[in-house]
């Protein structure tokens, strides 16, 4: 009997240290993207009314009017454009006409009609 627990013990320490070997548990690694960096470069509205379709936009400016469910006239210091607002971009803020905001979208080329910008983010100041 023994004979059998001794035996079952250096089984037991010889698969336990085979399981580790090998196995380097090093936390200090820490993944993620390498590569450019693409940031909006859109940051006016007279910028994004001559962008092309799909680039990306942040622009500081106020809501000046709500003309549909969704849809607003967006208003910074060189002009004013269309914005579609999706439900989740407003993050739980009340936003009014005496906010600054800061909307962060792309831009919809639509032909025959100027460029508007589909919103995915609202940030107030």
């Amino acid at each position: 009997m023994k004979t059998f627990k001794l035996l079952a013990l250096t089984s037991l320490l010889t698969i336990s240290s085979v399981a580790s070997a090998g196995f380097n548990d090093n936390t200090n690694q820490k993944g993620g993207f390498v590569g450019t960096n693409q940031t909006a470069s859109i940051t006016t509205i007279a910028q994004a009314l001559k962008a092309a379709d799909n680039a990306q936009v942040q622009i500081t400016g106020k809501i000046q009017r709500q003309v549909k469910d969704d849809e607003f006239i967006f208003r910074d210091e060189t002009g004013e454009i269309l914005i579609d607002v999706d439900d989740d971009a407003w993050q739980g803020q009340n936003i009014t006409q005496n906010d600054t905001i800061t909307i962060y979208g792309k831009v919809d080329e639509e032909s025959f009609k100027a460029n508007e910008i589909e919103v995915y983010r609202v940030q107030k100041h």
